[in-house]
């Protein structure tokens, strides 16, 4: 199917990403998560009615405080052009963060976006969101720690195992769900004469940032 096609499609089908209520990360507050809710169901309403500028002003408003659906949401419309003209460099960004938030369906959209853009834009996307992330992470966002690690395994064009692993074992400490393993299978990855550096420099990283659970 050619992309305009799939854009077409997927906007159909963005009503069926994260129709389930959010339930916000454990910092928010309960009015912060229902004021979150709502506008999230206003701009899926605002869809449906092909309102498409005020759905994606309301979806952007939401993607900018890392809520994954509402990424993906964004980046399909970006996709579409639809509210907005197109913008694939836009639309990768998103997809990305949503995709490293575990939004399954972002993969196959961040893939079908990448291969429109010449290689060069392509990293200045991912340099973005390793930005993003790293600002998530120096202003106490332990939920960007796991995603972090994920983007140098998953996102770069060569993944990254050393810093994959680095930080999926600052995620481990921390008790966050998954990341044990995903510290061992990036483990798996690397040379044993490699582990005594990067577990040093993992040691220095989580007393220089005094990570909390």
């Amino acid at each position: 199917m050619a992309n305009f096609g799939k854009a077409n499609y997927r906007v159909f089908s963005i009503l069926m990403i994260a129709i389930c209520l959010y339930t916000g990360p454990a910092t928010a507050s309960d009015e912060q998560t229902k004021r979150e809710n709502a506008a999230f169901k206003e701009a899926v309403q605002a869809v449906k009615d092909k309102n498409y500028a005020h759905a994606i002003a309301l979806f952007e408003e939401q993607a900018k405080l890392a809520r994954h659906d509402a990424q993906y949401n964004l980046a399909v419309l970006l996709n579409a052009g639809k509210g907005r003209p197109r913008n694939y460099a836009d639309a990768l960004y998103w997809s990305w963060q949503a995709q490293l938030g575990n939004i399954e369906d972002a993969a196959d959209l961040a893939s079908d976006i990448v291969d429109l853009l010449p290689p060069n834009i392509a990293d200045e996307v991912r340099n973005r969101v390793g930005k993003t992330l790293e600002a998530r992470i120096e202003g106490s966002d332990i939920l960007a720690i796991p995603q972090f690690a994920n983007f140098h395994i998953k996102i770069l064009a060569e993944p990254d195992y050393g810093n994959g692993y680095i930080w999926h074992s600052i995620a481990a400490a921390l008790g966050l769900p998954g990341s044990s393993d995903a510290r061992d299978d990036a483990e798996s990855q690397l040379e044993s004469k490699d582990l005594f550096a990067l577990q040093t420099k993992t040691q220095e990283l989580f007393e220089k940032h005094d990570f909390k659970p």
